[in-house]
């Protein structure tokens, strides 16, 4: 984090963020320089976030970008329809 304060200080970095930090990582970072923004896995099987990351995002004012919302394309269609036989689609006639 040292190192990345200095490349905000040179005006080679404008903003410093995590990927996957816990909490304790989150806020021994954001004391040496603060963190903008934090990316992490937040989805409707990843849910643990909720009680330590997403209230330490707030108080200090920390941005997220979750990812796999959708848990990993569960719902997205690929990988479901990939493993689902075609005798098992309901298809609808027109009237």
């Amino acid at each position: 984090m040292h190192e990345m304060k200095k490349l905000v200080e040179e005006g080679k970095v404008k903003y410093i963020g995590l990927s996957e930090a816990s909490p304790n990582t989150v806020r021994r970072a954001h004391t040496v320089h603060p963190i903008t923004d934090l990316q992490i896995e937040w989805s409707l099987w990843t849910r643990d976030i909720e009680e330590d990351i997403v209230p330490l995002c707030r108080e200090l004012r920390i941005g997220m970008v979750p990812y796999s919302t959708l848990g990993r394309g569960f719902f997205g269609g690929k990988g479901v329809v990939d493993s689902v036989s075609a005798n098992s689609y309901v298809t609808s006639q027109p009237r």
